[in-house]
């Protein structure tokens, strides 16, 4: 049985769409088309998007599983975002992580992803990834059990900015999400 503790459902609902390291719910809408097998899709605004290689697709993932691992334990010791994450992207999940902390919570469950493609944009690639956050849950760190969702959340389409940083790739922004196109995502190797 879920129950949400008296008077935090605003900061509750506000933890859960930071741990998600998805900030807003934009009531924006928008077609996109998947990329199928190395060849061309569109993004919401009918930008052209190419499929995602392993030089971006392996340090995405990489950066879920570890911001995962974090969003689980509660601590942002867990695991090392420094080596997946870079500003400002990281003072945001570093902070979601003590606002749980502080509440006596922390997340549980799985993030599914469905990767659209990318887009250069000079130096930085942008990945459109349609995030499913519905198991993706707030517990209460003391007894274990689920806190009161916002409730059903769709599919949401993340654009998220990488950058090459000391040779690496890491995620440095998050657009506010989209709605995304039909389809579901496939669990992330962290699930």
């Amino acid at each position: 049985m879920s129950r949400a503790r008296p008077g935090r459902p605003a900061r509750t609902a506000a933890a859960a769409l930071a741990c998600a390291a998805v900030l807003a719910a934009a009531g924006c809408s928008g077609t996109s088309s998947a990329a199928p097998d190395r060849t061309t899709a569109t993004g919401p605004n009918g930008e052209r998007l190419t499929a995602v290689g392993d030089d971006l697709r392996q340090p995405y993932l990489a950066y879920w599983d570890e911001w995962t691992k974090v969003a689980r334990a509660g601590d942002v010791a867990a695991a090392p975002l420094d080596a997946h994450a870079d500003e400002p992207n990281l003072s945001i999940l570093r902070a979601s992580v003590d606002q749980l902390r502080q509440e006596g919570q922390h997340m549980s469950g799985e993030v599914k992803h469905r990767l659209l493609g990318v887009r250069t944009d000079g130096e930085a690639r942008r990945l459109y990834d349609c995030v499913d956050l519905n198991a993706w849950r707030i517990v209460d760190a003391g007894t274990g059990h689920e806190i009161s969702q916002v409730g059903q959340r769709p599919e949401q389409l993340s654009i998220m900015t990488m950058r090459r940083i000391d040779g690496v790739w890491k995620v440095t922004d998050i657009q506010n999400p989209l709605p995304c196109p039909g389809g579901t995502a496939a669990p992330s190797r962290s699930s």
